[in-house]
């Protein structure tokens, strides 16, 4: 019944359950998913506290109680949990596998690595755990030893196409440095798979594209993103409806129903690959700036805030209604769980774009930053990434024109409902060009000192958990703006659907 989403009836039935057997653990675990998946994180958690109780020593108990832990936003509980199962499992690598996400989707990525390493220590032929570990390697930015573990994986694993993909995108190729005979061999051997066409198709487009090699890139290209787009049932109609629905759920004049917080978190967003990682590194180089990256903690306090709805329509509706203050003190307890250094915190999740009205609302006084991108350059920089997860729009050149359009508009309301003051608008291509104009206009703009540290942005050290993660650990360079005209004949109809809705491509 929990797959079917008949919630109510699911949640009757383990309650009817759980009054003549109140020691049934798993009926507690079942429990939790089903409030969970009916926006009800408070009895969520209940459900998940009973089954630990009950079984407090069982992994799974333990494993189910942290991710509604990180669900309700209780981040430094989950943390602390966390780090009692990993005294306690220091010799099972599958449980260090498994405690590894966990601690990812809590943003302690030092953690991630050090269980993985663990893992991979214990169980060495493991490629799963190697190739994980390269992952970790990557946003810590060692990007060597990722090299030499994602090799390893293919040498042991040669059907993981994933590691090859990954392997591509660590760092710039040249005519003598470069897999493009392998990767060619590759897709011959394993034509017949699409998991093969996908992963090696985009790590030939990168490194040939690296190598201006352009006609050739798109089609690799084009062949791996069709092929990706065959294996979802993904539909961008109904993501073009719910921007659509937003601008209209939002109307001028709801200052007024604002709450009263005097918190300033400050919000980058835009759409994914459009300089927000540039832009963040940046100004978390200052002292007073600290970063949690890309969380979901606005998305789960909005639904922990609103609760049962049944899906996005009706999640947008519910929303204008929303409890302001709640909402701002869920998001504010679970981001200080994070335990991140900095009187400001960033919070760097692109698609927060969907949600700036209530971001407004919630935070009267919160800096906001909104990357904007050369249309074609956005796009197509969208469409050439293999996203691991989230995106759906991206593997089809129509959906991403249909969603450019969307949210073009949405951007374009929030304007116009907020004004001038709103929010800051920075253009990718004025950022790396003039970067330290931009870099004073940002910290003028959240009302911080200047510090000549921020231009030495790409020293940093810190994880970066994103597609950009290799490109932000060097100077600004101003390569990326204009890529597209690389493509111009390719990207053809989709300029034409742009241009047709009234957005400028010139």
């Amino acid at each position: 019944m929990i797959l079917d989403r008949q919630l109510p009836a699911a949640i009757a039935l383990a309650q009817d359950s759980l009054k003549k057997n109140p020691e049934f653990v798993g009926m507690f675990i079942l429990l939790s998913q089903a409030y969970q998946q009916n926006s009800e994180f408070d009895k969520m958690l209940v459900s998940a506290r009973r089954a630990h109780k009950l079984e407090s020593q069982h992994f799974s108990t333990n494993v189910r109680l942290i991710e509604c832990l990180i669900y309700s936003g209780e981040i430094r509980e989950a943390i602390q949990s966390l780090d009692h199962l990993h005294q306690h499992l220091q010799n099972n690598p599958e449980k260090l596998a498994k405690l590894s996400e966990l601690y990812l989707h809590c943003a302690q990525f030092y953690k991630v690595d050090k269980t993985l390493e663990a893992a991979v220590k214990l169980a060495p032929t493991e490629p799963q755990y190697r190739y994980n570990l390269a992952s970790a390697k990557v946003v810590l930015g060692d990007f060597a030893a990722a090299g030499e573990l994602l090799q390893s994986v293919i040498q042991q694993h040669p059907q993981d196409f994933e590691a090859y993909y990954n392997r591509s995108t660590l760092q710039q190729q040249t005519p003598k440095n470069n897999h493009i005979k392998e990767l060619e061999n590759g897709l011959r051997r394993w034509r017949s798979k699409p998991t093969a066409t996908i992963a090696l198709g985009y790590a030939l487009a990168k490194e040939l594209d690296d190598l201006g090699e352009y006609q050739r890139a798109f089609e690799f290209l084009e062949m791996a993103a069709t092929a990706r787009r065959k294996q979802m049932r993904y539909k961008v109609e109904n993501d073009t409806q719910t921007l659509g629905q937003i601008t209209k759920t939002f109307p001028t004049g709801l200052s007024s129903r604002a709450s009263k917080s005097v918190e300033r978190p400050v919000f980058i967003l835009g759409l994914p690959r459009s300089g927000t990682t540039l832009l963040e590194r940046m100004l978390s180089s200052h002292s007073e700036v600290g970063s949690l990256g890309e969380i979901n903690s606005f998305a789960f306090s909005l639904m922990h805030c609103i609760g049962p709805n049944s899906g996005k329509a009706d999640l947008v509706k519910r929303s204008v209604n929303a409890d302001f203050h709640r909402l701002a003190k869920l998001y504010s307890h679970a981001t200080k769980g994070y335990g991140v250094d900095g009187n400001r915190l960033i919070d760097k999740t692109p698609l927060n774009f969907l949600y700036l009205g209530l971001i407004k609302l919630a935070f009267p006084h919160a800096n906001i930053i909104h990357l904007k991108r050369h249309p074609l350059d956005s796009c197509f920089a969208i469409y050439k990434t293999l996203f691991r997860m989230g995106y759906p729009f991206s593997y089809n050149l129509n959906d991403i024109g249909q969603y450019y359009i969307a949210y073009h508009r949405l951007m374009e309301h929030w304007r116009n409902t907020f004004g001038s003051d709103g929010f800051l608008d920075i253009e990718y291509a004025t950022l790396v060009k003039r970067p330290e104009e931009q870099a004073r206009h940002l910290v003028d703009f959240c009302e911080l000192r200047w510090q000549a540290k921020i231009m030495d942005f790409h020293k940093q050290t810190s994880p970066s958990a994103t597609a950009s993660a290799a490109q932000v650990r060097q100077p600004v360079y101003t390569s990326s703006v204009g890529r597209w005209k690389q493509y111009t004949k390719q990207l053809q109809p989709l300029q034409q659907q742009l241009t047709a809705a009234g957005i400028d491509c010139a």
